[in-house]
């Protein structure tokens, strides 16, 4: 169904996932690329990357909402304790 006005379109954009790059995350969390992959290794509640394809050097994303709803329950518990 094509959409046939501008909330219609807005409306299906924004139950689109929004995906994030690597380099979006660094950007976002304020960590290099190494620092990041640090994280990753160090804290299992990180959320995972998810690759496009199954090729080596294919590009990794992460789900915007995921990475927001660690970032927020990692602040939770620095305010809990």
């Amino acid at each position: 169904m094509q959409p046939t006005t501008l909330q219609d379109l807005q409306r299906q954009t924004a139950a689109l996932t929004q995906l994030l790059t690597f380099a979006e995350v660094c950007s976002l969390l304020r960590k290099s690329r190494s620092g990041l992959y640090k994280l990753m290794a160090a804290n299992p509640t990180f959320p995972r990357a998810h690759k496009d394809g199954d090729a080596r050097s294919a590009r990794a994303y992460f789900v915007a909402a995921e990475i927001a709803q660690w970032q927020q329950s990692q602040l939770s518990t620095r305010d809990a304790a």
